[in-house]
């Protein structure tokens, strides 16, 4: 004889003192556990992966490239995530020169986000490629981006 009750959800065997448990009942349940176990844990719309869940996890990536002096450049940066906030800088460079003889001001850095950027600078690709401006004229009176100049280092930083 079957146990007299069963589980509310994976309807297991429930033996009361008067019952006589049977070899066939316990295969039974364990049969149905190892069957709803094997169906939850290859479920990949509740379960994610380790390599998913550190992305998740990351809230910043950074990376960096030289510039080649073209007048637009797109870089792949290869973050993983979509990106809300980035900022490009010249790696041991000043963020702004200024040179007083010509009343010049060259940029090394600038900012870019979702709705909004700083001139030179532009998120593509939710983040995962990035355009900067090297400026052969002033973009806006006496300023110039120096974000691709050729031979120097850049650093790119973006944020979850």
């Amino acid at each position: 004889m079957s146990s007299t009750n069963k589980t509310e959800v994976l309807r297991l065997n429930q033996w009361i003192s008067s019952d006589k448990p049977k070899r066939e009942d316990f295969n039974y349940d364990n049969q149905v556990i190892e069957n709803n176990f094997n169906y939850h844990t290859s479920d990949k719309f509740i379960h994610i992966t380790q390599g998913e869940r550190e992305n998740w996890n990351m809230f910043s990536y950074s990376g960096m490239y030289y510039g080649n002096g073209n007048i637009e450049r797109t870089i792949d940066t290869g973050c993983p995530f979509e990106v809300s906030f980035a900022v490009v800088f010249a790696n041991n460079r000043p963020l702004s020169v200024t040179r007083f003889s010509d009343s010049k001001n060259h940029n090394y850095m600038a900012f870019a986000g979702k709705l909004a950027n700083s001139t030179g600078i532009k998120l593509k690709n939710n983040g995962k490629q990035i355009t900067v401006s090297q400026s052969a004229t002033a973009v806006l009176n006496n300023e110039y981006m120096n974000l691709n100049e050729a031979g120097v280092a850049y650093c790119y930083v973006m944020f979850r």
